[in-house]
């Protein structure tokens, strides 16, 4: 199983296909690189090679307990420490929630890394606030697993509760008991100023699901007149806030129709 040791965390990673564009995919809060594998085996293998990093307290990386390693600029470093470390470089990445945030930090610190970005359902950069009833239902869902798959349920209206969902409520249980409060609070520092986001000309595609509870329609409409490099907002119809699981083939064609584009555009 392929792992890469950072300064700080050992991270797990998936990979898929040995094409030659790499796509980086970072997972959100409560949910590890499992929620990519639909996307991963629908991108075409002759043109991309893919990975996906559980991020720390998720899935097989280290369960770190620090609430500061959940801060968003500190998890764009954990991913600078991967893409470093996989010497990629001319790389498409993509962000969904939390790792849209992620995401946007790393090009934020490393403008000249990466040949495209795309934010899926992405946090206001002016930060989420989560009122305190929130956090304690957060706290409950440590160990109330039926709150939990409620939880998950609601953020993936559109996807039945199958086996493979089952197992994305037992990826969220095992994760590091920081992890379940700590992304939140985590969203709910992050700042970008409106400046740094207008700074950035890198080919930028949003993705937003139409039933989305989480992030609403007019915060994505002014991240993309915030952002010069993004001239397109996606909205794929009858999903929520996780549209890579929710309408997996429709997400994986507009994310290989505009990475491609950005490919050819370059050759």
């Amino acid at each position: 199983m392929p792992y890469l040791d950072t300064s700080q965390h050992r991270l797990y990673y998936e990979r898929s296909s040995a094409g030659p564009q790499p796509v980086l995919l970072l997972h959100g809060a409560f949910a590890t690189s499992r929620w990519w594998q639909p996307t991963l085996a629908l991108l075409p293998s002759e043109q991309f090679t893919a990975y996906a990093p559980d991020l720390p307290g998720c899935g097989r990386s280290d369960r770190t307990e620090a609430p500061a390693s959940y801060a968003v600029e500190a998890l764009a470093g954990v991913i600078a420490e991967l893409i470093d470390g996989l010497d990629l470089w001319n790389l498409h990445l993509v962000g969904h929630s939390l790792g849209a945030a992620v995401a946007l930090s790393y090009l934020l610190a490393h403008p000249g890394r990466l040949r495209s970005l795309t934010l899926v359902s992405t946090p206001s950069p002016q930060g989420t606030p989560t009122p305190p009833e929130g956090y304690a239902l957060l706290k409950q869902m440590r160990t109330d697993r039926g709150l939990l798959a409620q939880a998950l349920a609601s953020i993936m209206p559109a996807h039945a509760p199958d086996a493979f969902f089952q197992s994305l409520v037992e990826d969220a249980q095992g994760q590091a008991a920081t992890a379940f409060t700590a992304p939140a609070w985590a969203l709910e520092q992050w700042r970008v100023e409106r400046a740094d986001l207008q700074q950035l000309r890198l080919p930028t595609l949003l993705i937003w699901g139409d039933r989305d509870q989480i992030v609403a329609r007019a915060g994505q409409t002014e991240l993309l007149l915030s952002i010069p490099g993004a001239n397109h907002l996606e909205v794929l119809r009858g999903c929520g806030h996780s549209p890579m699981l929710e309408r997996p083939a429709a997400f994986a064609q507009v994310l290989q129709n505009f990475i491609g584009q950005v490919f050819e555009r370059d050759e």
